[in-house]
C-alpha cells in the first residue's frame, strides 16, 4: 500500500513568504518611524537642555527673562486628567456592567453603536460645546466671573474619554466566557456576587488596559482643554484648587508652538514638553498592550 504525500504547493510557499515579508516590513517601518520622531524631538530638545541657566524644572514661564519652567503645565496635565479620570472610570465601569450583564444582544449592539460614535467626534466639537455650555453652568455654580478653570476642563476632559473606556471595559466584560457564570449562578451565588468574584477577577486586566488607553488619549487631548481651561501659566493658590485657571502641555503646546522661532530656547523648551508627553503616551500604550494580553491568558 503506498503512502501519498501531499506537498503545499509552491505558489503558496511563496505567498506564505512574501505574507512574512510584509508584515516584518511594517512592524520595521512601524518602529523606525518612532524611533524618528523620539530622536527629532530629543535634537530639537537639545538646546534647553544644554542652557545651564535655563530653569526648565521651575515654575517660571517667561520666554523674554529665559525662563522656561514646566512644572505648571506638568501639574495642571495630572490635576486636569485626574479630575478626569475620577468622574469616567467610576460611571464607565458601573454602565460596563450594566450593558454587558443585563441588556438583551440587540440593545447592546445599539449601545455600542452609539459610543463608538461618541468617541469618533472630533475634540473641538466638544471644546465648542464647552464653551457654549459647561463654561456658564460651572460659572454661574460656582459663582465664578468665568468657567475657564481646571475643573471645566477636567469635566470634559473626562465626557470624553467616557465612550473609550466604557466600550473597551464592555469588551473585556463580554469576554468572560457564559460558562463560569452558569457555574457560579449553579452554586447558589447571586449575581453581584458573580461579578464581584468570577467575573471582575476574570476582566480586571482588560479594564486596566482600557483605563490606560483612555488615559493616552486623555493626555493628548488638545483643543478641547485649551478652550475651557483659562491658559494661565502658573500652580493654583492654593495647590489643589480646581477653580483656578491653569495649563496643561498640550493646551500650551497649542498656543505658543506657532509662536515661538524655530531653533530658540522658547521653542526648544516646548519640544521638550512635547518629549514628555510622547514617552508618558507610550509607556501607557505598552502597558495597555501588556494587560490585554494577559487578559486574553486567562480567559
Amino acid at each position: 500500500m503506498s503512502v501519498i504525500t501531499l506537498n503545499p504547493p509552491s505558489s503558496r510557499k511563496y505567498r506564505f513568504s512574501g505574507t512574512q515579508a510584509y508584515c516584518f516590513a511594517s512592524a520595521a517601518l512601524s518602529i523606525l518611524i518612532v524611533g524618528t520622531i523620539l530622536l527629532t524631538l530629543l535634537v530639537q530638545s537639545g538646546p534647553i537642555l544644554l542652557t545651564g541657566n535655563a530653569d526648565i524644572i521651575g515654575t517660571k514661564w517667561n520666554p523674554s527673562d529665559g525662563k522656561f519652567g514646566i512644572l505648571p503645565m506638568l501639574f495642571g496635565s495630572v490635576f486636569v486628567m485626574s479630575i478626569a479620570v475620577s468622574i469616567a472610570f467610576p460611571v464607565g465601569l458601573m454602565a460596563a456592567v450594566y450593558i454587558a450583564e443585563t441588556r438583551s444582544s440587540k440593545l447592546r449592539r445599539v449601545l455600542k453603536s452609539t459610543l463608538e460614535i461618541l468617541a469618533g467626534i472630533p475634540s473641538i466639537v466638544y471644546g465648542l460645546i464647552g464653551v457654549t455650555y459647561l463654561n456658564i453652568w460651572i460659572a454661574d455654580l460656582f459663582d465664578l466671573q468665568s468657567g475657564r478653570i481646571i475643573l471645566t476642563a477636567g469635566i470634559l476632559l473626562g465626557i470624553m474619554i467616557l465612550p473609550t473606556f466604557l466600550t473597551l471595559t464592555e469588551d473585556a466584560i463580554s469576554a468572560v466566557p457564559v460558562k463560569y457564570r452558569e457555574n457560579a449562578k449553579s452554586l447558589g451565588l447571586y449575581r453581584h456576587e458573580v461579578f464581584l468574584s468570577i467575573i471582575l477577577p476574570k476582566a480586571k486586566s482588560g479594564i486596566a488596559g482600557a483605563g490606560l488607553l483612555a488615559l493616552g488619549r486623555a493626555l493628548g487631548e488638545t483643543m478641547a482643554v485649551m478652550l475651557v481651561i483659562g491658559s494661565l501659566d502658573r500652580l493654583p493658590s492654593p495647590l489643589l484648587n480646581p477653580l483656578s485657571s491653569g495649563q496643561t502641555i498640550t493646551s500650551k503646546l497649542g498656543r505658543e508652538v506657532t509662536e515661538s522661532a524655530f531653533g530658540s530656547p522658547h521653542f526648544s523648551a516646548l519640544v521638550f514638553m512635547g518629549l514628555l508627553l510622547v514617552l508618558i503616551t507610550i509607556f501607557l500604550t505598552i502597558a495597555s498592550r501588556y494587560l490585554f494580553r494577559q487578559k486574553d491568558q486567562h480567559v
